[in-house]
């Protein structure tokens, strides 16, 4: 049960949103029509979810925030608790097979009541990703240096003394343009 109410936040562009703003579905699941923020969504990129006073929450409870676009599966991306009761989580939108027409109804964010022990074991699944996107940096950074690789066999490669300067600078430039560049589901880095 939910006592005190919660309330989003998306980070730079929107005032804090209570959750009477919130459509509710059912007594532990709430609804949230992104589009009414921006129709951009993709310039929302970190959300805050809070609680909005301390005990809102049964202790063996948490709430979970997810994403949808255009009706697909709701993808996990934070939660909060008693003991933690704001935490700022990074959107990251997915990339849509087909074209998407953005309207009213087609983004949405939930809000859910789940047992914490669940949250738990979703938190150990993002961990994971986090660890997958650190290989993706150090494998991105590893193909640049493969290619000032002249043919030489062997384990060996020989590389300009500014050759993390060179790729840092290049990374930068590409995580500006596209800050989902390295986790695009089916590409490799």
């Amino acid at each position: 049960m939910v006592t005190g109410g919660f309330g989003i936040c998306f980070i730079g562009k929107s005032f804090p949103i209570a959750d009477h703003s919130f459509v509710r579905v059912d007594p532990s699941h709430w609804v949230f029509d992104v589009s009414s923020v921006t129709p951009n969504y993709r310039e929302l990129q970190e959300v805050s979810l809070f609680l909005a006073q301390s005990g809102t929450l049964d202790p063996s409870l948490a709430l979970g925030l997810y994403i949808s676009i255009g009706g697909a599966e709701w993808q996990y991306r934070g939660y909060v608790s008693n003991s933690q009761p704001s935490e700022v989580m990074p959107l990251q939108w997915p990339e849509q097979d087909q074209p998407l027409t953005v309207g009213p109804g087609t983004i949405h964010l939930g809000v859910s009541l789940e047992p914490q022990a669940e949250i738990v074991q979703k938190e150990g699944t993002k961990l994971a990703s986090r660890q997958d996107f650190a290989k993706q940096v150090a494998l991105d950074l590893f193909r640049y240096m493969e290619s000032f690789n002249s043919g030489s066999s062997g384990d060996t490669l020989v590389l300009p003394s500014n050759v993390l300067e060179r790729w840092f600078s290049r990374f930068e430039d590409k995580f500006r343009r596209d800050p989902d560049f390295l986790v695009r589901r089916g590409q490799v880095a």
